[in-house]
């Protein structure tokens, strides 16, 4: 009995914070560094991006290149630049968009967005069916957690 006790304990501590989601969270700036350098050594060259995924709802990504262009028809994105530097072009109309998944509409690229720079410790809110990508100029890359958010009406 006191080793399956022990067992159960160990695999609790080995669980990515997503997995023990019963109280809060903390991640501690060590933790989020981790999570950058995992995120940065998986990087998918056709799409610029690699993932760490925190929570359901939130997800540390590491960007070496521009985004595909994207709005989302259910949730907003809150988003917090952790490193680096790029523009987020924000409005406007999603060229070749199409249905990605439930609530994902995603495109080549934006029309008559409005882009604003971003920086390490900016912050943006993203409303719902607001199209959005992420301009990464080449050599540089840019840092976010990215968290969805069901607004209340």
């Amino acid at each position: 009995m006191r080793l399956m006790s022990l067992l159960v304990v160990v695999t609790a501590l080995a669980l990515p914070p997503a997995a023990t989601a019963q109280g809060p969270l903390v991640w501690s700036a060590k933790q989020l560094e981790d999570a950058e350098a995992k995120a940065r050594s998986t990087v998918d060259p056709k799409f610029h991006r690699g993932v760490q995924r925190l929570t359901d709802s939130a997800t540390l990504i590491y960007r070496d290149g521009p985004s595909e262009a994207e709005a989302h028809t259910d949730r907003a994105d809150f988003i917090v630049v952790r490193n680096g530097s790029g523009t987020m072009l924000i409005g406007g109309k999603i060229i070749g968009g199409r249905a990605t998944g439930a609530g994902e509409i995603r495109g080549d690229s934006i029309e008559g967005g409005k882009p604003y720079p971003v920086a390490a410790g900016d912050s943006l809110y993203i409303p719902i069916n607001v199209p959005h990508q992420f301009l990464v100029q080449p050599g540089q890359h840019l840092v976010t957690v990215i968290v969805k958010v069901v607004p209340r009406e």
